[in-house]
C-alpha cells in the first residue's frame, strides 16, 4: 500500500503525517479481526443497516442509507464478498460491484425455489460478510443488519368477540360504557384499522381507533331497556388498496336499568323568630335528590323524634319546589323547655327501591333567656408581677360571668392579704407595699364575693429581679508566687455568690486597675494567672489590686469588689555580669611581688550571694593571684631572672554567685622592660551598672502607679437624689370615653440624676383610680385605658401619679393628674329584625319598590338620626335614604345572577366623632323567565377528519348552555345544511356523523350551519354556529421512487467556477399526482457542502470551486423524495471525479535551508539537497532548479535537475565570510510554468587557519619599585586574540623565557603578569610571552615584555577627581579586540598617573586600559616619573581585551581606579553591549 501519505521522503515526517498514520492503524485494530490487515482494506463501517420488503420477489437488492464496501486502496485488487454466518436459510447472496474507487457490496434475495421473507416470523437478519482480495492474503470483516419490512398481508381479529354491559338509566352523554378490542398482526399504518357499527345507530358511538363505545342519546327505559349493537373491524391498508372486506363481527349487549342511586339529603337554616311573629318560623328546611323522575321526587318529610307532643309541624310553603317550614301547632311554654328542642328531622323519595334520607338534627333554641349561672372567669388567677414592684401596681382583675348588678368583691384575710388592695366594685387588685422587702417568692389571696359562697384563688409570683449585689467569700485575698514560675501559672483563685436567679445571679470576673498588670483572671472561674514573665529586679515586690465581680443581670448589673494582693519572691535567676571586659595592659619586668595590676568588678542583680572571682586559664605558672573576694589581680611571682620567655599573657577570668557563672572575660597583659605609665590598662565598659540602677528605677515607679490606685473610692454605690418629674407634666387631660382598652393617654418622664439602679425610676398610681379604669406601666410610665369607661357614671378622676427609684434606701416623688371624661356617640342603630329576604320576578321593571327596612337609635339629637345606605356594590337595587323603602335600580336577569345578598347599612348622623352603625342583610330571589337563547360552548367548532373514516363514526360532540329552568332549559339541534346528506346531527345530545364516505382529493373543507332552538313558552329562543370539518388526507403513496442505477459517475475540472453543471440523476415514481411527484437533495457523502442539487430536475452543480490537490474526487448519495403524506424516497451514490489543472506551484520541504560546509572545502563537496514536489499530477516530474541570487562569486553550484547545492574551485574563507544567503528558484514544466522560491543559508564553519596575534610584538613599561607588601599585585596585562572561532580562538599564556628565577608569574587564560617578589629600583627584566591556540594543530606567537623598575614617586598633596562620578559606554559585539570603548580623564592632570580596571569579575577579563594612554613609557602600574606630561597624558583609554558576545552578557559594571602613587580615586562604568541582527 501507499506509505508515503503526502510526505517528504528523507526528512523528518511532520507531525500531522504522524497523526494521519496513527488513525489509519487504530482503524484497522478497531475492526476487531483476527489477524494483521494491511492499511487500507476494510469496510467503510463496522455495521451497515439495510431493509428489504416481506414477500420480495427474487434478485430484490435490499436498501442502505450508506454506501456498504471497500475503498480501493489499489487499484488492481480483485475483492469478492461472502456471507458467512447469518443467513442460516440461505435467502440472501452478496455481489460485487467496482465503481472507481470504490467496490460495493450489494445483497439480493435469492431467486429459485427460496423461501419468501416473512416479517412475522423473523424481521431482522444480522449477516456477517468477509471481503478478499484474490491472489493476496487481505480480508476484512463486516456486519449487515437486514430489517424486513411489513408488507400490509394480515387483517384484524377481534378477541373476545362478545360482549355485555348494563348502564343505568341515567348515564350522562358522553359517558364511556364499554370497549371492544381487535388486533392486527401488521405494524406500523398496515396494522392500523377502524371501528363501527354495521347497522345505524343513533344512541351510541364507538371511537374509531380505540374502540370505545360512548352514549350519545338520552336512554329510556320505558321504551327500551335492550340494545344489540355489531361491530366491524376494517384494515385500513385493504380499504386503501380497494378492498373493503371485514376481517371479523364483534357483538356488545347493552342493558338498560333505571336505579334509584341517590337518597335524599336534607339541609337545615334555623331561624329565631321575632316575639311579635304571629305564626313564628324556627327552621328552613330544604331536600334534595340527585335522582330523575320519580326516583328524584320527595315523597315526605317528617319530625321523627325530639317532639312527644307534637308542638312542631312542617310546612311546604317555600318557594323552592322541595323546601319546608318548622312552625308550631299552638303556643309553647318555654318555662318548662328552657334548653329549647332537638327534632330529628328525615325524608323519603318515590324511588323504586324507595331510599331513605339520614337523619337531621335540628335544635330549636327557648325564646326565653337561658339562665347562665354567675361563676368567676377562672378559678383559679396565676400571675406574675416584678420582684421590683412599688406599691399601687396592677396585679389582676378578677370578674363573675355574668356579673350581678351591685357585686363587691372582698381579698379574704390571711398572712398575704396586708401586701395587697383590692377595688370591690371592679375587682382590680393592686400591690399595698413594695414586695422586695421579704424574702418571699410566692403569695397566694382568696377573692369572694360579698354576701355570697363564690370563691377564686389568685397566686401571684414575683418574677426574680437583679436586686442583689454580688458576695466575695473572703473579704480579701493575697498570694505568693515566684518569679519563675512560666506564663500562664495559676496564682489564685476568688470566689463570689449571688442570691438572684438565672442570668441576675450569673457571675463573670475581671481585674479593675488602670495599670498594666502581668497577671490576668479568667472571667468565669475567677482563677488569678500570669500573664506575663515576672521578673523580681525590675518589678515591684507586690502587687495589689482589685477583682471585680459583675452579674449579668438587666437592667443593670451590680458589682462588687475585693481587694488582691499578690506577692512575687525571688529566685536567683541571673548570672553575675562583668563591668568591664577584654582588658589589657602592660606591665614592666621588675614590677613588684604583690603589686596591684587591675581590679575585676561583676554585679549580680539578684543581690542574694556574694559573688566570687577565679582564673579559668591563662595562669599555669602560678605568677598572678585574684582575690576571690574583691576582684584584685596582683602578681604573686618575681618577672626578674624567672626564665620565663612569654611576654604576653592572657588571663580567662570569670565570676560566680554560687550557682551561675558569668560569661568569662579575658586580661591581656604584656612583659616589657623599663618604666610604664600607671594607666596602661584599658578595657570595655558593658554599662552593667547603668542597666541595673534603671531596672531599679522602673521598679520604683511601678511601685508609686500602683500606690496611686488606692485612693480611688466608689462615689456610684449611693443614692443621692430623689425622682422628680419632667416640665412636661400636665396638671390634666381629657379622655374620651370610648376610647378602647389598651389605647394610650399620656406617657409620664421623669428622671433621676442617680446611676445605675439608684437612677431607675418606676411608675404607679397610687390613689384616685376609683373605677380601675386607668394603668401606668411601671417601666415606661405609658398612662393607658385599663377597663372601659363611661363617662354617664363617672366624669372626672384625680390621679396621684408616684415615682420611685431602686436605690438603697428607695426614694419616691409624687403629683396629681386630673383626667376628665369627654362624651362620645356610642350607641349604634338597631334594625327592627335580624334579617329580611323577598322573592320578585326577573323582569320587574325599574322603581319597582321591594321591601321596606327599619332601624332606630337610642341616641339623642343628630345622634340618634338614622340614614340608609346599601353597601353591597351593585347597579340592580336601591334604596330611599329617609324611608327605608329598597326598590329596582337597574334591569335583572336571573340567568346572570339568580338571587342576591345585600348589606344594608342604618348610620346615625353624629357630627363629632365616629358615626355608629349597624347592617343587615337582605336575600332577593329572582323567579325565571324565558329570556335566553341556547349559547354554544365555544361559539365555533374546528375538527379534522381523516378522508377514510367510516360511515356512522362521531367528528364532533355540541354542546349549548341555557340558563333559563324547565322547558326554556330544554334544547334541540338541527342542521341547516348538511352536505346532501353527507352529515347529520343528533336532536337531542348534538351528536354530528359521518353520514356519508369523505374523499379529500374531491373536497377538502365543509362548513356546518348547526341551529340550536329552546322550548320555551309562549316564545322559543334559537341561536346558530358553524362546525368547520377539514378533511385529512390519508397516506395513498403506495410506491417507493426508483433510480434505473444504483450508482453513477461524473467528471469536473477543478477550479470550474461555482454552479457548473456535473451530471443530472433521475427517479421514476409510478403513483400519480403529488404522491408521485419527486425533489431531489444531496443528503451524504464526502461532497457534501462541495455540490448542490437541482431539487425538481436531479441536475448536480458545483457549489465551491474545487482543487484537485486537495481532494481527487467526491461521493455523494442523492435522495430522491417523493411529496406523499408519508414520504417515500430512494437512494443513489453518485462518484464525481476532480480533473487536474497545472495551478500549483513546485513546493519545497522546508520554507528555509540551514546547511554547514567547512572553510577552505575542495571542489564538488555537497552542502545540501533541495526537495520539492509539485501537488499537480502532470508536472511533478519535471522540476528544475537554479541559484537565482546570493552567489555572485560562485562559491556554490546546484544541480539543475536533482537540487544538489555543491562547492566550486573556489575556496570558503570563514574569516571573510561566516555566512552566505542562497535564492533558490524551482520551476515546474506546465503549459504555463510556476516558479516558488526558497532561501538557502549556508554557514561556514570554522578551520584553525589563524594564529594568535599580540597588538604589539615588543611592550615597554617602566614600574615603581615594590616591597614585600605589594608581591603578587598586577605588572601588565599583554593579551592576543585570534581572528577564528570557537577551540581555535581560545588562547592560553605562558612565560617562555626570562622567569628562571620564578620571580613572575601570568594569568594562562588573561595574560595578566604579575610579581612573586619584591623589586628595587634600577633593575631591568626582559620577558618573552608565548599566546597558544587550542586549535588542531596549534599555532602561536610570542611578544615581549621590558619591564624598568624606577623609584616611588613624590607623594602629592592634590587629591585626584574623575571629570565625571559615573560613565556609559556603548560597545558593538562584533568590534574587534583592541578597538576602543571610550576614554575617562582625570584632574589633575599634569602628573604621573596609573589607571586600573579593579571592579568587576567580567569586566577585567573582557576589557582592559592601555599603557599608551599614560603617555610615553608608561602603563597602568607606573609611568614615567622622571617626564613631564601632556594634557592629554592625564587620561586613560579603555579597549576590547575579548572578543564580546552579546548574547551570553549584554551588560557590565566595572569600578576604574587611578593612582598617583599615593592618592586613589575610584570611578563607576557601565558598558553595554548590542547585537548585530542577522539580515538577508
Amino acid at each position: 500500500m501507499e506509505m508515503n501519505m503526502g510526505c517528504w521522503s528523507g526528512t523528518r515526517p511532520p507531525l500531522s503525517c504522524l497523526t494521519i498514520l496513527l488513525v489509519k492503524l487504530l482503524a484497522c485494530v478497531c475492526q476487531g479481526l483476527q489477524g494483521t490487515i494491511p492499511l487500507g482494506f476494510h469496510f467503510t463501517h463496522s455495521i451497515y443497516n439495510a431493509t428489504v420488503y416481506e414477500n420480495s420477489a427474487a434478485r430484490t437488492y435490499v436498501n442502505s442509507p450508506s454506501r456498504m464496501g471497500i475503498t480501493l486502496a489499489d487499484l488492481s485488487w480483485d475483492i469478492k464478498y461472502k456471507i458467512v454466518s447469518g443467513d442460516d436459510e440461505g435467502f440472501f447472496k452478496a455481489e460485487e460491484v467496482i465503481i472507481a474507487d470504490f467496490c460495493f457490496l450489494r445483497i439480493r434475495t435469492k431467486g429459485g425455489n427460496s423461501a419468501i421473507l416473512n416479517r412475522e416470523i423473523q424481521d431482522n437478519y444480522l449477516l456477517v460478510v468477509k471481503g478478499s482480495v484474490r491472489g493476496e492474503d487481505l480480508e476484512a470483516w463486516t456486519k449487515v443488519n437486514i430489517q424486513v419490512l411489513d408488507m400490509n398481508d394480515l387483517r384484524p381479529l377481534f378477541s373476545p368477540t362478545t360482549y355485555s354491559v348494563t348502564i343505568a338509566e341515567s348515564t350522562p352523554l358522553r359517558t364511556s360504557i364499554a370497549q371492544v378490542t381487535a388486533t392486527d398482526a401488521d405494524i406500523g399504518s398496515n396494522g392500523e384499522f377502524y371501528y363501527y357499527f354495521k347497522n345505524k345507530v343513533d344512541l351510541f358511538s364507538v371511537h374509531p381507533t380505540s374502540g370505545v363505545i360512548s352514549l350519545s342519546g338520552r336512554l329510556n327505559c320505558d321504551e327500551k331497556n335492550r340494545y344489540d349493537l355489531e361491530v366491524l373491524a376494517v384494515d385500513r391498508g385493504m380499504k386503501l388498496y380497494g378492498n373493503n372486506g371485514v376481517s371479523s363481527t364483534a357483538k356488545l349487549y347493552v342493558h338498560i336499568e333505571r336505579i334509584n342511586e341517590h337518597a335524599p339529603t336534607i339541609s337545615v337554616v334555623t331561624h329565631i323568630p321575632f316575639p311579635l311573629d304571629k305564626e313564628p318560623t324556627y327552621a328552613v328546611i330544604n331536600i334534595d335528590d340527585l335522582d330523575e323522575g320519580a326516583n328524584g321526587e320527595i315523597e315526605s318529610v317528617s319530625i321523627v323524634a325530639g317532639d312527644p307532643l307534637e308542638q312542631f309541624f312542617l310546612a311546604k310553603e317555600g318557594k323552592w319546589i322541595n323546601e319546608y317550614k318548622i312552625k308550631e301547632r299552638k303556643p309553647i311554654d318555654w318555662d318548662n323547655f328552657p334548653y329549647g328542642y332537638n327534632l330529628t328531622l328525615q325524608a323519603k323519595d318515590k324511588g323504586s327501591p324507595q331510599k331513605f334520607s339520614a337523619v337531621k338534627l335540628v335544635h330549636i333554641a327557648s325564646l326565653k333567656r337561658e339562665s347562665v349561672p354567675v361563676k368567676f372567669e377562672k378559678e383559679v388567677y396565676d400571675v406574675s408581677i416584678s420582684e421590683f414592684s412599688p406599691p399601687g401596681v396592677v396585679v389582676v382583675i378578677v370578674k363573675l360571668v355574668p356579673e350581678p348588678q351591685g357585686v363587691e368583691y372582698i381579698i379574704s384575710p390571711n398572712q398575704d392579704a396586708e401586701y395587697f388592695k383590692i377595688n370591690p366594685t371592679t375587682g382590680l387588685i393592686i400591690t399595698a407595699h413594695s414586695l422586695k422587702i421579704i424574702e418571699k417568692e410566692l403569695y397566694e389571696l382568696e377573692v369572694v364575693n360579698k354576701g355570697g359562697d363564690l370563691k377564686a384563688q389568685v397566686i401571684v409570683r414575683l418574677e426574680d429581679a437583679n436586686d442583689h449585689t454580688p458576695e466575695f467569700t473572703q473579704p480579701s485575698y493575697s498570694s505568693f508566687v515566684n518569679e519563675s514560675v512560666p506564663v500562664g501559672t495559676s496564682v489564685l483563685s476568688v470566689s463570689a455568690f449571688d442570691k438572684d436567679k438565672g442570668e441576675n445571679g450569673y457571675i463573670t470576673y475581671s481585674i479593675a486597675s488602670l495599670n498594666s498588670l502581668p497577671f490576668s483572671i479568667n472571667q468565669f472561674t475567677g482563677v488569678i494567672s500570669t500573664s506575663e514573665e515576672l521578673d523580681f529586679e525590675s518589678s515591684p515586690e507586690s502587687y495589689r489590686f482589685i477583682v471585680r465581680a459583675s452579674d449579668w443581670g438587666s437592667p443593670y448589673r451590680h458589682e462588687s469588689e475585693v481587694n488582691v494582693t499578690i506577692y512575687i519572691g525571688n529566685v536567683n535567676d541571673n548570672k553575675p555580669l562583668f563591668e568591664k571586659v577584654a582588658c589589657q595592659g602592660v606591665i614592666s619586668s621588675d614590677f613588684p611581688i604583690g603589686g596591684h595590676i587591675t581590679a575585676i568588678s561583676a554585679i549580680d542583680i539578684d543581690e542574694l550571694e556574694l559573688v566570687k572571682y577565679k582564673i579559668i586559664s591563662g595562669n599555669e605558672l602560678g605568677i598572678f593571684y585574684l582575690n576571690p573576694d574583691s576582684g584584685v589581680l596582683q602578681l604573686k611571682k618575681s618577672l626578674v631572672n624567672s626564665g620565663i620567655k612569654n611576654t604576653n599573657f592572657g588571663l580567662k577570668i570569670t565570676a560566680t554567685d554560687g550557682e551561675n557563672f558569668a560569661d568569662a572575660m579575658f586580661v591581656n597583659i604584656s612583659i616589657v622592660h623599663g618604666k610604664v605609665s600607671s594607666k596602661t590598662f584599658s578595657c570595655r565598659e558593658t554599662r552593667v551598672a547603668q542597666k541595673l540602677a534603671e531596672k531599679l528605677l522602673k521598679k520604683a515607679k511601678a511601685n508609686v502607679k500602683l500606690n496611686l490606685e488606692d485612693g480611688f473610692l466608689d462615689f456610684y454605690s449611693i443614692n443621692r437624689q430623689a425622682p422628680h418629674f419632667d416640665k412636661s407634666f400636665p396638671s390634666d387631660v381629657v379622655v374620651r370615653e370610648d376610647l378602647p382598652v389598651g389605647a394610650r393617654i399620656l406617657k409620664i418622664k421623669a428622671y433621676d440624676a442617680d446611676s445605675g439602679f439608684n437612677g431607675k425610676v418606676v411608675y404607679t398610681i397610687s390613689d384616685g383610680n376609683t373605677d380601675s379604669c386607668f394603668n401606668i406601666d411601671m417601666e415606661t410610665g405609658l398612662l393607658k385605658v385599663l377597663m372601659p369607661m363611661d363617662r354617664e357614671k363617672t366624669e372626672l378622676y384625680l390621679l396621684n401619679i408616684t415615682i420611685y427609684d431602686l436605690g438603697n434606701p428607695q426614694k419616691s416623688t409624687w403629683r396629681l393628674l386630673t383626667v376628665t371624661i369627654e362624651d362620645a356617640n356610642d350607641n349604634s342603630p338597631v334594625f327592627l329584625q335580624d334579617s329580611y329576604s323577598v322573592n320578585i320576578l326577573e323582569s320587574l321593571s325599574i322603581g319597582t319598590e321591594m321591601i321596606q327596612v327599619e332601624a332606630r337609635d337610642k341616641d339623642l339629637g343628630s345622634s340618634g338620626e338614622v340614614i340608609y345606605s346599601v353597601l353591597t356594590d351593585t347597579q340592580q337595587f336601591a334604596i330611599n335614604s329617609s324611608t327605608g323603602v329598597v326598590y329596582v335600580a337597574d334591569q335583572l336577569d336571573r340567568e346572570s345572577k339568580a338571587n342576591y345578598t345585600l348589606k344594608i347599612e342604618a348610620r346615625d348622623k353624629a357630627e363629632i366623632g365616629h358615626q355608629q352603625f349597624s347592617v343587615v342583610s337582605l336575600k332577593v330571589f329572582l323567579d325565571d323567565v324565558n329570556d335566553c337563547s341556547p349559547a354554544f360552548i365555544p361559539s365555533s367548532y374546528s375538527v379534522k377528519v381523516l378522508e377514510d373514516l367510516p360511515v356512522g363514526t362521531v367528528i364532533a360532540w355540541l354542546e349549548t348552555h341555557d340558563p333559563d329552568l324547565g322547558l326554556g332549559g330544554q334544547v334541540r339541534y338541527s342542521l341547516v345544511n348538511d352536505y346532501n346528506g353527507r352529515f347529520e346531527i343528533d336532536k337531542a345530545s348534538g351528536t354530528i356523523r359521518l353520514n356519508k364516505e369523505l374523499d379529500y382529493e374531491k373536497q377538502q373543507f365543509y362548513n356546518l350551519t348547526v341551529r340550536a332552538k329552546d322550548k320555551g313558552r309562549p316564545v322559543s329562543l334559537s341561536s346558530v354556529s358553524f362546525v368547520e370539518v377539514e378533511v385529512v388526507d390519508v397516506n395513498e403513496n403506495l410506491y417507493t421512487p426508483y433510480f434505473p442505477d444504483f450508482a453513477v459517475i461524473g467528471t469536473v475540472k477543478e477550479n470550474s467556477r461555482t454552479g457548473t453543471s456535473v451530471l443530472q440523476v433521475t427517479a421514476q415514481d409510478e403513483d400519480s399526482g403529488r404522491d408521485g411527484e419527486i425533489q431531489y437533495s444531496i443528503r451524504d457523502g464526502s461532497g457534501l457542502g462541495r455540490f448542490s442539487i437541482d431539487e425538481e430536475t436531479g441536475v448536480i452543480y458545483t457549489a465551491d470551486v474545487l482543487d484537485r490537490e486537495t481532494t481527487k474526487s467526491y461521493w455523494l448519495t442523492v435522495y430522491a423524495t417523493d411529496r406523499g403524506v408519508v414520504p417515500l424516497y430512494a437512494t443513489i451514490e453518485v462518484y464525481i471525479e476532480v480533473e487536474d489543472v497545472n495551478d500549483n506551484a513546485p513546493l519545497t520541504s522546508e520554507p528555509i535551508y540551514y546547511p554547514a560546509v567547512m572553510e577552505n572545502s575542495p571542489k564538488d563537496v555537497s552542502v545540501i539537497h533541495i526537495q520539492a514536489q509539485d501537488p499537480d499530477s502532470s508536472t511533478s516530474e519535471k522540476l528544475t532548479y537554479r541559484i537565482t541570487s546570493g552567489n555572485p562569486q560562485n562559491f556554490f553550484a546546484i544541480n539543475p535537475k536533482t537540487g544538489l547545492i555543491t562547492t566550486t574551485s573556489r575556496k570558503l574563507d570563514r574569516e571573510q565570510q561566516a555566512e552566505h544567503f542562497l535564492e533558490v528558484t524551482v520551476t515546474d514544466g506546465g503549459i504555463s510554468p510556476k516558479q516558488s522560491t526558497v532561501w538557502v543559508v549556508v554557514q561556514v564553519l570554522d578551520e584553525n587557519d589563524n594564529k594568535p596575534q599580540f597588538p604589539e610584538k615588543v611592550y615597554q613599561i617602566k614600574l615603581p619599585e615594590r616591597d614585600r607588601k605589594k608581591r603578587g599585585e598586577p605588572i601588565y596585562r599583554a593579551f592576543a586574540f585570534d581572528k577564528d572561532e570557537g577551540p581555535n580562538a581560545e588562547i592560553s599564556y605562558s612565560i617562555v623565557d626570562g622567569n628562571d628565577d620564578g620571580k613572575f608569574f601570568i594569568d594562562p587564560k588573561t595574560g595578566m603578569v604579575s610579581s612573586r617578589k619584591q623589586f628595587t629600583a634600577g633593575n631591568y627584566d626582559i620577558l618573552t610571552i608565548k599566546a597558544v591556540d587550542n586549535g588542531r594543530p596549534q599555532k602561536s606567537s610570542t611578544a615581549r615584555l621590558h619591564i624598568e623598575w624606577i623609584k616611588k614617586p613624590v607623594p602629592s598633596p592634590v587629591s585626584l577627581t574623575f571629570s565625571e562620578p559615573f560613565y556609559n559606554f556603548t560597545v558593538m559585539e562584533s568590534d574587534r579586540v583592541t578597538e576602543i570603548v571610550g576614554v575617562v580623564s582625570v584632574q589633575p592632570a599634569n602628573i604621573p598617573l596609573w589607571f586600573d580596571v579593579v571592579g568587576g569579575k567580567h569586566a577585567r577579563e573582557m576589557f582592559y586600559i592601555l599603557q599608551t594612554a599614560c603617555g610615553q613609557n608608561c602603563s597602568t602600574e607606573g609611568g614615567n616619573f622622571d617626564s613631564s606630561f601632556d594634557a592629554e597624558k592625564g587620561v586613560g583609554t579603555i579597549v576590547i581585551a575579548k572578543p564580546l558576545d552579546a548574547e551570553q552578557r549584554s551588560i557590565y559594571n566595572m569600578t576604574i581606579e587611578v593612582t598617583d602613587g599615593t592618592n586613589v580615586a575610584a570611578t563607576q562604568e557601565t558598558l553595554g553591549t548590542h547585537s548585530r541582527s542577522n539580515q538577508f
